[in-house]
């Protein structure tokens, strides 16, 4: 005997569409709003009036189109952060209008949903107070202004610096975890994760064996901040490093995908082989420790994708084996790792870092002050290591850099919000091992971004970077959704079959 104990499916009655009289008001509504934009526009900035006449309607047109979905706000957002150094701000960076569409659209999903939301918990609670405690760190008052005296022209803002590497993280990996959470969404980012990691392989592979004019933004070879490097659209060869070991490990787990077709496996396995490339022409040490680390986990944890781990690891120990002398000199252009200047930056960093945590070990020096603080009072890590190296620079240790300037307190913060996402993480890792192989995958790739941002966080402050963070924590939160909806799938099935026996005696 069995015994049905599903609810009756509710019948879907479409509803009526928007009258004319609603698309008027709405239309009404972001006229008087563009109008108001402007008029403040006067105030705020008087000479760049006819700048915002020409991009207004490009931002309300990013704005309304998050607004219809949560999947394009989020395209959107990733496209303008992804490409922030090129494209042009007035007033705003592109990417602060896309994010704004992020929130409205997932604002309307809330109110859709009711009652239905999901509860808060912990983690939302530690990154709520560390928000909080970011802004209170920005509006008290400091001993050292936000600044950087060695390079008094460099154009630095405290509210923006917590915004996009703080609160935008944040947001995405509430968005990911909460509302995003069809096939069809984590698909979509998978592959906008896939096509952005593509370019940056392609105009870093360009940049070494290409014709110039092929490579844009053309600052990639004109301007490079770091030469004989692959610095990528982020002109960083760090962040660059981060983005492309992404692009190859979602690109391996692509090549698996049963449900892609041919030409998708063939594009996202060139694009996986061209972002490993791309992870040696950073020539950075930090990016290649990721790495390394990355592929040796893939092969040792990704049971049911392995191949192209293992493949790979191959390659490398093949390569490193037959350039043993060159790997292990200080010529960097030439895959060397012995160059002592970046450690010596380093070394000065942490030694700068340790002196200001004694000073003020509590509160820190303020949000945004540590090269002020590596200006005025910068240290000296040993008597072998050069004074001047890293003289007036950033935080080159994420980690160090928030315990200087929020202290003990934004430290706890900070790392309570990572090892509850590292937890999270590995939970979802042991509920998925049983589950279909996509939602896997999904978890062994975010498992995957989350390490190699902690391990290249040790080499530079991720705050100043928009587009891995907000990447690396969406595909944390895509990862926790489904391990959210895994586990409560278990217990409704548990559930069920408990009420059935019951039933059937």
């Amino acid at each position: 005997m069995s015994v049905n104990l599903s609810p009756p499916r509710a019948k879907l009655v479409p509803g009526p569409g928007p009258g004319p009289g609603r698309r008027v008001r709405v239309g009404a509504v972001l006229v008087c709003g563009y109008a108001v934009a402007i008029a403040c526009a006067f105030v705020v900035a008087p000479g760049r009036v006819p700048e915002l006449l020409i991009a207004g309607p490009i931002a309300a047109v990013i704005v309304v189109a998050g607004l219809r979905s949560p999947i394009v706000a989020t395209a959107l957002l990733l496209v303008t952060s992804f490409l922030r150094l090129a494209l042009p701000n007035v007033l705003f960076d592109p990417f602060v209008f896309a994010f704004a569409g992020v929130l409205a659209s997932a604002g309307i999903w809330a109110v859709a949903r009711g009652r239905n939301l999901p509860a808060l918990g912990l983690l939302e609670f530690f990154m709520l107070a560390y928000v909080l405690w970011n802004v209170a760190s920005m509006i008290a008052p400091h001993q050292y202004p936000a600044t950087t005296p060695v390079s008094p022209d460099t154009d630095f803002s405290v509210p923006r610096y917590i915004f996009s590497g703080t609160v935008m993280p944040f947001a995405m990996f509430l968005v990911g975890r909460r509302i995003l959470v069809s096939p069809g969404h984590v698909r979509a980012v998978l592959w906008m994760v896939l096509g952005a990691a593509g370019y940056s392989a392609l105009v870093s592979i360009l940049q070494f064996h290409g014709p110039p004019s092929w490579v844009w933004p053309q600052y990639i070879i004109t301007a490079p901040n770091w030469a004989g490097r692959a610095v990528g659209v982020f002109n960083q060869p760090v962040v660059n490093g981060l983005v492309l070991i992404l692009g190859f490990v979602t690109g391996v787990m692509l090549t698996q995908d049963p449900r892609a077709r041919t030409a998708e496996r063939w594009a996202a396995g060139l694009v996986a082989v061209a972002c490993a490339y791309g992870v040696y022409l950073t020539h950075t040490r930090a990016v290649w420790l990721a790495f390394a680390v990355i592929v040796v986990l893939g092969a040792v944890f990704a049971a049911r994708v392995r191949r192209g781990f293992l493949l790979t690891a191959a390659v490398m120990v093949c390569a490193v084996a037959m350039n043993w002398s060159t790997f292990l000199s200080s010529d960097r252009k030439a895959g060397g790792v012995g160059s002592p200047d970046e450690v010596e930056d380093r070394l000065n960093t942490i030694a700068t870092a340790t002196w200001a945590v004694g000073q003020k070990p509590w509160f820190g020096w303020g949000v945004g002050r540590f090269a002020a603080v590596n200006t005025y009072n910068h240290q000296q890590f040993s008597p072998s290591v050069s004074w001047s190296r890293g003289y007036g620079i950033p935080s080159h240790l994420n980690d160090l850099g928030i315990l200087a300037e929020l202290g003990v307190f934004g430290l706890v913060m900070w790392l309570s919000i990572i090892v509850l996402i590292a937890i999270m993480l590995v939970r979802a890792w042991r509920v998925s091992r049983g589950a279909e192989l996509n939602q896997h995958r999904l978890v062994l790739i975010a498992v995957a971004a989350f390490a190699s941002q902690m391990i290249v966080g040790l080499t530079v402050d991720l705050r100043f970077f928009v587009f891995p963070s907000i990447v690396v924590f969406l595909l944390a939160g895509l990862a926790v959704g489904i391990s959210d909806r895994l586990r409560t799938g278990c217990a409704v099935n548990r559930l069920r079959g408990s009420s059935a026996a019951e039933a059937v005696r």
